[in-house]
């Protein structure tokens, strides 16, 4: 439950963002909405979970009362003026909102570059770095060339494409910092294990490229139509396809498993995977895959957890609470 009783009630700065909201505080702000779930209550009536965001971050909000007015009317991607009260849910923070509105000709009072996400790095250099690394482990001339063309047609958008839509790097160059980590953690496994390093590269850079085609992350996170109808993985394998067609030669039996690589990267078939791992390559970009993942939700979850005691709320999508050691 919402905590929001017992509270000394404060009103915020309408400058204030959301970084800087205090629990018990009342609120009157522009805020973007980023995205809108209609949801059932306990007695079947309906109320509204919205996404909220400003330059500084992201905050979970509710709506309880007239939720199907709402949810006919607010769109995705727009910036109303909100007002309610910051309380707390799972030991982050949550607003209970009383009035959004559409803005009208008296909001003048802002700014709307506040509300575009700006990534925390410099994604262009990040992104050629990484490419520069990657390229620094191969040796086939073939794989050189697919890197330079992956570059060259997807760079622009991979390097500011979230790295899921909700559950892990769920921000601006989130799909980069992503890939570049398993990147170099597959340098090292692939050395100790004595597996074929440049197979794995090539499967850790193309396994998500089809997130890019998914969904949009501008002006709101929105699932296409290729992305729901096919997924990131069919789709990051045709996104291979299209450019290993314009590479004279390039051996059918590398292709073939490249394409293992992206198709069963999730490792099992109830998990999305038309195919399960079956070469060594492809266990170990799972295993990476699923480790990169997994830690960052538990880096997200303690950095954004107020947590009183030893340790988090329930997280559920890790099924537990987390340790959270003791500041200072």
């Amino acid at each position: 439950m919402t905590l929001f009783e017992n509270k000394k009630l404060h009103f915020s700065d309408s400058k204030k963002t959301i970084k800087d909201y205090k629990s018990g505080e009342k609120i009157d702000v522009y805020l973007k909405i980023q995205g809108i779930t209609k949801k059932t209550k306990k007695d079947g009536s309906p109320y509204l979970t919205l996404e909220l965001m400003d330059k500084s971050g992201k905050v979970s909000a509710k709506i309880w009362e007239n939720a199907d007015h709402y949810f006919k009317n607010l769109q995705e991607g727009g910036i109303y003026k909100v007002s309610g009260f910051v309380g707390e849910y799972m030991n982050q923070k949550d607003i209970r909102i009383d009035v959004i509105r559409a803005l009208g000709p008296r909001d003048t009072d802002f700014d709307e570059t506040d509300f575009v996400e700006k990534p925390a790095f410099d994604t262009r250099e990040t992104f050629d770095e990484m490419i520069d690394f990657m390229k620094s482990h191969l040796s086939n001339p073939f794989l050189l060339q697919l890197a330079d063309l992956f570059a060259t047609e997807h760079g622009d958008k991979f390097k500011n494409h979230y790295g899921a839509q909700k559950i892990h790097h769920s921000y601006i160059g989130g799909l980069l910092e992503h890939t570049y980590s398993i990147m170099k953690l597959a340098v090292l496994c692939s050395e100790h294990y004595k597996l074929d390093k440049e197979l794995v590269l090539t499967g850790v850079l193309f396994h998500d490229i089809g997130k890019v085609y998914e969904f949009n992350v501008n002006p709101a996170v929105e699932v296409t139509i290729e992305g729901g109808l096919l997924g990131h993985l069919i789709i990051g394998n045709t996104k291979f396809l299209e450019l290993k067609s314009r590479i004279n030669g390039f051996p059918e039996d590398l292709s073939c498993k490249i394409q293992h690589l992206i198709i069963s990267h999730h490792g099992e078939k109830e998990f999305g995977s038309p195919e399960v791992p079956k070469i060594p390559e492809a266990f170990l970009l799972h295993i990476l895959d699923l480790l990169d993942s997994k830690l960052k939700i538990v880096e997200e979850a303690l950095n954004n957890s107020e947590v009183k005691g030893l340790f988090s709320d329930y997280v559920q999508v890790l099924g537990r609470r987390l340790y959270v050691p003791p500041k200072g």
